[in-house]
């Protein structure tokens, strides 16, 4: 055990049983008063738990306070163990988790002894923990609380497994007060509140009975507010203002599906491709770019088209960026068409002033047949945006005579993405292993099988996307699905 030096002490105080606890655990008790006053104002207003004898006598308007109390003391019996066994650890041993979950009813035996202090003498003299009973309800409100917060309605909790109503309507407060904190302040997002709202609202007839779950809902506000007031504490990530507005009604926006690097899953970055909606008899349906280019083509659509994604992509970058997420960015699959306008450098370098992201986190991909057809003056502003730092990657690339590596690497760039009809074949061998010598990057696509993403792993592509690295997403599950795989 740690804390070879900690002893056990007989408190004379609530201050003095108070500072016994671990800082974060005060910190924590702090947080839960806050709550469970603004939740225990709301449930009297709505006349929760009144039913019975007992809640009619506890919930009065006149114990706002008091209830302010019962949070911030809710956990006082932790004092009576050493800090390190004060939180609960996910290495706990059996006996470990006993020691840990034996808070709650030393809670209210310490209570009860700090408010019988003088009664209860001759016995605290002995190191005994009895309790003296009592008709005092603020006194038999504080008790409970500390003994059955961690209860739940269903029967799960503990120390005793109490089932529904059993539990004491002030303790199922402090309970559900401590959890939203919990919740809210372990929760590394963007949205840790509205996580662990939806979390304990979800939990209704289940960890919480229903008519407590609509005092949270009634609460709502107030609770936010306290959220608001302790953020510091929690593991809140920086809320990201995009500048392209992701309605519900939007006819078009981007898909994300995961781009891994290994066997095991590994999500390096993610490939982001358009879709459009708005297909005609067929609500809810969406079409892909491609399915679209010759529409662009005729309507000189691309252009506008392909800056709407860019930004959005910008968008979901930074947003990867302020959640400090491990992933080296987005590859955008870019619109052909894109490439045979004029030049967008000026485009490019406002889009990177509006949204303060690296260049090389934001890839777009080329086709392979632009570079081959495209006329002079394209080819020229294609280089042009790779000297000023655009990350474009080669996509779709068959090496030959006409387009060996040399020239790839003459015109810019560094990454290239092969194409997925040499996958498995010799020449696809060789391809990779003469892009690798000369110093770019592979990345690959329509990892459809498990022998395609073996056989990429094993030829060194850095990443690579397909039906079996994930589904697509939109841009707030990708950082959901991120945020649980760094937490895992």
């Amino acid at each position: 055990m740690e804390g070879q030096n900690w002893k056990r002490k007989e408190y004379e105080t609530w201050d003095e049983a108070f500072r016994g606890l671990a800082p974060v655990v005060r910190q924590q008790s702090v947080r839960v008063a806050a709550y469970t006053q603004a939740l225990f104002v709301q449930a009297v207003k709505l006349r929760f738990g009144s039913n019975t004898a007992a809640g009619k006598e506890r919930m009065k308007g006149q114990y706002a306070d008091l209830m302010y109390k019962c949070g911030l003391y809710h956990q006082l019996g932790k004092a009576l163990v050493p800090p390190e066994y004060q939180i609960l650890q996910n290495d706990f041993t059996e006996e470990e988790s006993a020691v840990y979950k034996k808070y709650t009813t030393d809670g209210r035996v310490l209570v009860a002894g700090l408010q019988e202090k003088a009664a209860r003498a001759k016995n605290k003299r002995k190191g005994e923990f009895t309790e003296l009973p009592t008709k005092n309800i603020p006194w038999l409100m504080l008790r409970e609380c500390c003994e059955q917060h961690m209860e739940r309605w269903d029967g799960s909790g503990f120390p005793a497994g109490r089932l529904g109503s059993d539990t004491s309507v002030v303790a199922q407060i402090v309970g559900i007060a401590k959890e939203l904190d919990r919740i809210s302040s372990e929760t590394r997002s963007e949205n840790p509140f509205e996580i662990a709202y939806e979390t304990l609202t979800a939990g209704a007839g289940t960890a919480w009975s229903t008519e407590l779950v609509e005092v949270l809902k009634s609460a709502k506000e107030s609770c936010y507010a306290v959220y608001n007031k302790y953020v510091a504490y929690t593991r809140a990530l920086p809320k990201t203002i995009p500048l392209v507005e992701r309605r519900e009604d939007r006819v078009m926006g981007l898909k994300y599906r995961p781009m891994v690097s290994d066997g095991e899953g590994t999500v390096l970055m993610y490939e982001a491709n358009p879709w459009f909606g708005g297909v005609a008899d067929r609500p809810g349906e969406t079409e892909t770019a491609s399915e679209l280019r010759e529409l662009f083509k005729r309507t000189n659509l691309s252009v506008e088209l392909a800056w709407y994604f860019l930004y959005e992509a910008a968008d979901t970058v930074l947003r990867i960026n302020n959640c400090n997420l491990c992933l080296e960015g987005v590859l955008l699959e870019m619109l052909p068409e894109f490439y045979l306008s004029g030049t967008q450098l000026q485009n490019f370098n406002k889009l990177f002033e509006d949204q303060p992201i690296e260049k090389e986190q934001l890839l777009l991909t080329v086709p392979e047949e632009i570079i081959r057809t495209c006329s002079k003056t394209n080819l020229e502003i294609i280089e042009r945006y790779l000297r000023n730092g655009i990350c474009l990657v080669l996509d779709d690339y068959r090496p030959d005579d006409d387009l060996p590596p040399e020239r790839v690497i003459q015109l810019g760039f560094t990454k290239v993405r092969l194409a997925s009809e040499l996958y498995r074949k010799n020449e696809g061998v060789i391809a990779i292993s003469e892009l690798r010598r000369k110093g770019l990057t592979v990345l690959g696509k329509n990892a459809d099988t498990p022998e395609i993403i073996s056989w990429l792993v094993n030829h060194g592509a850095l990443c690579f996307s397909g039906t079996m690295t994930g589904i697509p997403v939109n841009d707030d599950e990708l950082i959901l699905d991120s945020l649980a795989r760094e937490q895992e």
